[in-house]
């Protein structure tokens, strides 16, 4: 007994450091890049533009919690649309790229992910703008109409309180030429990642090029060392057969148990979900719904910075609901 503890313990340790190297270099390459990449994301003039949910979509795919949590400030501020929102959400994969990058087996999972993640964002970003663009135009017709019916009928001068009364019912139109016209936001301000760095530093010298990165990559080291671990135990005490049995006896309701893991706002459930399917215990679909839910900290900050619940809870539930359905699409094939 004692022996084979500890002979789990010498296979978990040496897999997972033969990762460590590769996360490594792979979150120093990230951090060199971060700022620059981050700068040219907030300034993009494409995300005003019916493209912005392709522009959101490609710097999803980049293994970084940054992106995400500052489309959801940007997103509060009204600076970008919801279909942008959702394309971001839906692309980012957080650590599965780099886990999956250790082992050249997975290159063409990979491969397939990242081209399945990014052409999903895509059609639901894009879809998702048409949608309220079409519900923003009809709505900004119909106060157009109201209000000069009203003028028709009574004359302004007769009763100004009535002009404070037009104003406010053509709220939702104001917000609609505003946004049309491209007017500018407030910039983002410095909001901390997942390790409590700032992830918009505009002076980083060699110790957080490096410091982040190695605190980072140690962390992630971790939760795979432990992971690993449990994993480990379980094959050698329950069997690997038993395991493979009851993640298939799932069937069509496993992308629906993944998800719920991805919603999960930490590292360790994009580790656990990319583990998962390393190991062969999850099917590509589930394993692309349980990334595609996963956005780190960014539903954490949405409901931080968005007074409107209701439709952070909509936000939430409808992720939820998409991730399902890609993964459901993709294990029918």
């Amino acid at each position: 007994m004692f022996e084979t503890i500890l002979e789990i313990l010498k296979e978990a340790t040496i897999d997972s450091l033969k990762m460590l190297p590769v996360i490594f270099v792979c979150y120093v390459v990230i951090e060199l890049l971060e700022d620059k990449i981050l700068n040219k994301y907030q300034t993009n003039k494409l995300l005003k533009s019916p493209f912005a949910p392709v522009v959101s979509a490609g710097f999803g795919l980049i293994p970084q919690c940054g992106f995400s949590l500052v489309a959801t400030d940007l997103f509060s501020k009204k600076a970008i649309t919801l279909g942008s929102l959702f394309a971001i959400y839906l692309a980012t994969s957080d650590e599965a790229l780099p886990l999956l990058l250790t082992n050249s087996n997975n290159y063409l999972s990979l491969l397939y992910i990242l081209l399945i993640k990014f052409g999903y964002a895509v059609l639901v970003g894009l879809t998702i703008d048409l949608i309220f663009k079409n519900k923003k135009q009809a709505l900004v017709m119909s106060n157009n109409f109201l209000a000069k019916n009203q003028k028709n009928e009574q004359q302004i001068s007769e009763d100004k309180s009535q002009e404070t009364d037009l104003k406010a019912s053509n709220n939702e139109e104001i917000l609609a030429v505003r946004e049309s016209k491209n007017e500018e936001v407030l910039p983002t301000e410095h909001i901390q990642g997942c390790c409590h760095h700032d992830i918009e530093n505009d002076h980083k010298g060699l110790k957080e090029i490096f410091l982040h990165p190695l605190l980072h990559s140690l962390k992630i080291f971790a939760f795979i060392l432990l992971i690993s671990i449990i994993f480990g135990a379980i094959v050698e005490f329950v069997g690997e057969n038993a395991i493979k049995d009851f993640m298939t006896s799932t069937g069509f309701f496993e992308p629906f148990i993944v998800s719920i893991v991805g919603l999960i706002p930490n590292c360790a459930s994009s580790v656990i979900i990319t583990e998962l399917f390393m190991a062969g215990s999850i099917s590509l679909g589930s394993t692309l719904a349980g990334l595609s839910v996963n956005s780190g900290l960014a539903l954490v900050l949405l409901f931080k910075t968005n007074k409107n619940t209701k439709q952070n809870v909509l936000i939430l539930i409808s992720l939820y609901s998409l991730s399902v359905l890609l993964g459901v699409i993709v294990n029918l094939f």
